[in-house]
């Protein structure tokens, strides 16, 4: 057998477990801070309920070696009704199901939805994103991105809704995937929360 064969059989091998130990250490996480004026909530538990005035609020998304996560977003109940181990109906499809983003989050606004998820990315592959245009990069496969909300787009019935005028409570439900197959689809979570946001009815400028 000669060199060429013996680095072949050997080495290459050797050279794809070391990749593969590589991608298997690096660690995935998300964290999900929702803020107004100078308050702030970390989502550190599986369902967190919020208290906001009809006015700007944020979304700070820190991402951790995955490229984005999935926002269902509803003034009703329905989903926000999952428990921590719940299957996710269509989990496998989530792709098919995104809903239309505007560009570095220029209009400020969230869909809102009973069928559709948002998909909020940070890829540098990609000319764009759905987060504020500016995005922090701190190192190690981490960067934290921000996302402005003054109003909420009704995608089934094409109309947008001002902060001040919604009455109801906001129910959200966020999915991060750790996992896909080999046809690009979702196959295993990394971390769900949910989040209900009520109004103090105190209206902003």
């Amino acid at each position: 057998m000669n060199r060429n064969s013996l680095l072949k059989n050997y080495l290459a091998p050797l050279i794809a477990v070391l990749f593969t130990l590589q991608a298997a250490a690096q660690k995935q996480n998300l964290a999900i801070r929702v803020a107004q004026d100078e308050s702030s909530v970390l989502l550190s538990d599986f369902q967190t309920t919020i208290q906001l005035k009809k006015r700007l609020f944020k979304f700070s998304v820190m991402l951790e070696n995955i490229k984005g996560v999935y926002v269902f977003a509803s003034i009703r109940d329905s989903i926000y009704r999952f428990t921590e181990t719940s299957p996710i109906r269509d989990f496998v499809y989530l792709p098919l199901l995104e809903l239309k983003e505007d560009e570095f989050n220029t209009n400020k606004e969230l869909n809102i939805s009973e069928t559709g998820w948002s998909y909020w990315f940070y890829d540098t592959a990609m000319a764009w994103h759905p987060f504020n245009h500016k995005i922090v990069g701190l190192g190690a496969g981490r960067v934290l991105c921000t996302k402005n909300i003054r109003q909420f787009y009704d995608v089934s019935n094409r109309e947008v809704i001002k902060l001040r005028d919604l009455n109801k409570p906001l129910y959200l439900f966020f999915v991060a995937v750790s996992e896909y197959d080999e046809h690009g689809n979702p196959s295993k979570e990394l971390i769900r929360k949910k989040v209900k946001i009520e109004w103090t009815g105190e209206e902003g400028p």
